[in-house]
């Protein structure tokens, strides 16, 4: 591994955090940032956010490696340069199409296997399988832990095969991609593709969604995308009511507040009233951002932000 190679590996591609950047500097974003019981909104620098130093590189039969070159040339150059990715570049998410489907799809899943919280999950259950309280498992997923335990690096190991998987997932033909535009200015975070629904929680979007996996992905400032796993195949583009808007900002708050993101890039005129109804108070207010804090231990479940 060369000494030149760069020590921040970015697990969220500045090429789309780009799509949020300031009016007035495109190189910053306005985030919100959670110090303990205080919650910080200010502006940052797009490479300044959203990387874990080292996070690709490894040790392998006491060779040095790293995947982080390999990750820019494998997907996200492509991707940067697809099609898909150029109009939703461009501000002409409405052009969206069909064909576009698997290109987001594939992107989005990118997103969740990259992220650092992704790498974190793995390593806690993994130490909760060994420590016995990972009592409910199935066979195939019992085994993955053992294999894991037994395998000095094997937990990276995973990641990284993970990271770098541009197979076309076997449910590509059985996934729908719904479109959304919005009104009001949609918020993202360093781990944009957020879960909406999965197989055994409760969705904020209703009964319908429970038994289906379904995630979202915002876009642009008034573009999104709900990626859904366990329906028929389909695409749709359309208009996203307010209330549903209001509903996805929300699920980006309470993500960073349960620590599966360390920033929320937000400076939508709802962010204030937001936090308060999170339970935050405001403190103060800065050059750029203003300052809240809580002495709440518990903050609002995915679950109740509709």
């Amino acid at each position: 591994m060369a000494d030149n190679e760069p020590k921040r590996h970015h697990y969220v591609p500045q090429f789309y955090l780009r799509r949020f950047a300031c009016a007035d500097d495109a190189n910053k974003v306005n985030v919100l940032e959670r110090h303990g019981d205080v919650l910080v909104a200010d502006r940052k620098s797009i490479g300044s956010i959203g990387y874990e130093g080292g996070l690709h590189d490894f040790v392998e039969d006491g060779i040095a490696g790293s995947i982080e070159g390999e990750i820019n040339k494998v997907i996200e150059t492509p991707f940067a340069a697809s099609r898909t990715w150029k109009k939703i570049e461009n501000g002409d998410c409405a052009s969206l199409v069909a064909s576009d489907s698997l290109p987001i799809y594939g992107f989005a899943r990118h997103l969740q296997r990259r992220n650092l919280a992704t790498l974190r999950f793995i390593e806690t259950e993994n130490a909760r399988f060994v420590a016995g309280e990972l009592t409910e498992c199935t066979a195939e997923e019992r085994a993955m832990h053992e294999r894991l335990a037994a395998t000095p690096g094997g937990i990276h190991h995973l990641f990284r095969e993970a990271v770098l998987d541009t197979m076309p997932p076997e449910d590509a033909d059985a996934i729908n991609i719904m479109v959304c535009q919005s009104r009001i200015v949609l918020r993202t975070s360093t781990n944009p593709a957020v879960v909406i629904s999965a197989s055994g929680r409760k969705s904020v979007f209703g009964e319908m969604f429970n038994s289906l996996r379904t995630w979202w992905l915002t876009l642009d400032r008034h573009w999104g995308a709900f990626v859904i796993a366990g329906g028929p195949a389909g695409f749709t583009c359309n208009m996203f009511p307010e209330d549903a808007a209001r509903v996805i900002n929300r699920q980006y708050l309470t993500q960073m507040l349960h620590g599966d993101a360390r920033y929320l890039l937000a400076d939508d005129p709802f962010l204030e009233s937001d936090l308060e109804w999170a339970g935050f108070k405001f403190e103060s207010r800065s050059t750029h951002g203003f300052r809240y804090h809580t002495n709440k231990c518990k903050y609002p479940s995915p679950e109740t932000v509709g």
